[in-house]
């Protein structure tokens, strides 16, 4: 995939980058401090970062995706599949927390069909 296609420059890519980290720690409830905290950097990084006046390495925006359990095109903001299904894209941007209960909820439906 010929990913330079999606963006339009070096300041399109970092627009994406800081959408990426600002809406991954809002998502999940942290703060600046507690974001740079778990990826090991220093808050004025992640400031720089979600300001826009950094961009990050390729190293940190794995660390991201392996964290927080994103692909690269989830990160990039970049859908392979033209025809996602909003359900799935609405699931996708809810908080952690909230994706588990949804998960367990069905595992618990599941469960009952299984059993009746």
């Amino acid at each position: 995939m010929n990913y330079l296609s999606y963006f339009k420059d070096e300041n399109d890519i970092r627009r994406v980058i800081a959408e990426s980290i600002i809406k991954i720690r809002k998502n999940n409830n942290l703060t600046q401090e507690k974001l740079a905290e778990i990826l090991d950097v220093s808050v004025e990084h992640i400031s720089r970062i979600e300001n826009h006046k950094y961009t990050c390495s390729i190293t940190l925006i794995f660390k991201v995706c392996t964290i927080f359990k994103l692909n690269i095109d989830e990160f990039f903001q970049i859908s392979t599949n033209n025809k996602e299904n909003s359900i799935v894209k609405f699931l996708r941007e809810l908080p952690i927390e909230k994706q588990k209960s949804i998960a367990e909820f069905c595992k618990e439906i599941e469960n009952e069909f299984k059993n009746s």
